[in-house]
């Protein structure tokens, strides 16, 4: 996992995460999920809204001004969902 992907995660699934939640979505260590999320918040090309009470949280609303995922606007372009075989790949990362 990294940042970017993390961010797309946040932002397809519109949830808020915290360091523990995003860790075990992609199978990584608390740590790492810390790392990402810091990240997240100090880099300008994502919007995010971070609530502070009871726990530490944000959720991306916006990655370079996208309110959308990458695998959304390509659903829409080919007009229909991607084909499994086909999620699996980066070829746009």
């Amino acid at each position: 996992m990294n940042t970017h992907q993390a961010a797309e995660k946040m932002l397809k699934t519109g949830l808020f995460y915290t360091e523990l939640l995003i860790a075990r979505e992609f199978g990584e260590s608390f740590q790492h999920g810390e790392v990402c999320l810091n990240s997240i918040r100090k880099n300008k090309r994502y919007t995010i809204v971070e609530e502070c009470q009871p726990i530490k949280k944000i959720k991306v609303i916006a990655i370079d001004g996208r309110r959308v995922s990458l695998d959304e606007l390509q659903n829409t372009a080919l007009l229909f969902k991607r084909p499994n075989l086909l999620i699996g790949s980066d070829s746009h990362a």
